[in-house]
Formats: structure tokens, C-alpha cells, sequence
């Protein structure tokens, strides 16, 4: 039987960014028009025919391999996953002598959105439909929870391949009907406690 590839793989022992991306992940997949929503993507470099490329790649389940998200990586409408920006910073704040030192940790990081307006609005105008899903995306990320922490927008790029996907190997080019978009997210949540210390 092929595998099949899961609307929004969830892995229920996350921690960390990991586990305040899902939350977001899962957030956003409430959006009818987004077919696929993806974690928090690794780099990884392929190499084929003697060129090497730097992709990102998601995991669909414990047991699967993973998936090249680069742009398109099948005939979706719609899909979504998250990347890390910059390294986290800790803030112990006023807690530097304590035992059990938790910290704030401010993480930036990345969606990164694909979408086939055609597909998910047959006869509107493209424009229209990647403005209506921009919007859509924009508020769910602002009115989602997360635990411990909150997160906040704090830049956004759209329909330049090579900036969205900063970082990645991609053409520049892109080709109606196809958009996209790159929402940069600062998180700011405390510390996870996990009692193995």
C-alpha cells in the first residue's frame, strides 16, 4: 500500500520551537484553502548530476522518510511549512542563582507558504485569492495560542522565490498561477521543563 501523505503530521512529544511551531501548524491547517501543513523543515544537500543543492525537507511520520518541500513538490493547491532564522537567544532574566534556571527563549522563524491561486479559486482573480489567503494566514498567526509564550510577526516577503526560500536552492522565477509567501515570526515562550535533570 503507498503511503500517504498526512494533511498535518503531528509528533505529540515536541518540545521547545519544535512544539510552538505544531501549534501554529495546526493553527493554520484550519484554513480551508491550505491542502498541506508541514512542521519546522531541516536543510539538507542533495546532490544530482554533479551539482550540489541545499533543500528543504519535512517529516511526514516516525516511520517515513522525508519530503523535499522545495517549490512545487507535487500538483498541490496549497502547502505550508516553517524554518529556523536565527540562532535563539535565553534570557534567565532576574533567575541567574537559582536551581532550576528557565529561560525566556526568543526564536525567529519562518513560513513559508506555497500556493496555486487557480486551484483554490476557480474563475476569481489571482490577485484577489493570494490577497484573501495572506490576510487569512496574517490572522490566524496573530490570534493563535501558544504555549507559555506568544508570538509575533515581523516581516513579510511575497512572489520572490529566492527570498522566500532564503537559504535554499531555488529558481527565480515564478509562474502564474502559482504565489507565495514568507511570514517571519519572532516566538518568545518559556522553557519547557522536562524533569530529567
Amino acid at each position: 500500500m503507498p503511503y500517504k501523505v498526512p494533511k498535518v503530521p503531528i509528533f505529540p512529544e515536541l518540545l521547545g520551537t519544535e512544539k510552538r511551531v505544531q501549534e501554529l501548524q495546526q493553527k493554520i491547517a484550519e484554513l480551508d484553502w491550505l491542502e498541506y501543513s508541514f512542521g519546522l523543515a531541516k536543510r539538507v544537500t542533495i546532490e544530482a548530476e554533479e551539482e550540489k543543492r541545499i533543500v528543504p525537507v519535512v517529516y511526514t511520520g516516525t516511520r517515513s522518510d522525508s519530503m523535499d518541500v522545495s517549490p512545487w513538490p507535487a500538483e498541490w493547491k496549497s502547502y505550508a511549512f516553517w524554518d529556523l532564522v536565527d540562532a535563539a537567544e535565553f534570557d534567565y532574566g532576574e533567575n541567574l542563582t537559582g536551581r532550576r534556571q528557565y529561560p525566556q527563549i526568543i526564536q525567529v522563524v519562518a513560513l513559508i507558504v506555497c500556493l496555486d491561486n487557480k486551484q483554490i479559486s476557480q474563475g476569481q482573480d489571482y490577485n484577489i485569492t493570494h490577497s484573501i489567503c495572506r490576510n487569512e494566514l496574517i490572522e490566524k498567526i496573530n490570534f493563535a495560542n501558544i504555549t507559555k509564550g506568544n508570538q509575533n510577526i515581523i516581516n513579510m516577503v511575497e512572489n520572490l522565490p529566492t527570498d522566500v526560500f532564503a537559504g535554499y536552492d531555488v529558481e527565480d522565477n515564478l509562474m502564474e498561477p502559482r504565489s507565495m509567501i514568507r511570514l517571519e515570526i519572532e516566538l518568545n515562550y518559556l522553557q519547557d521543563c522536562t524533569n530529567s535533570y
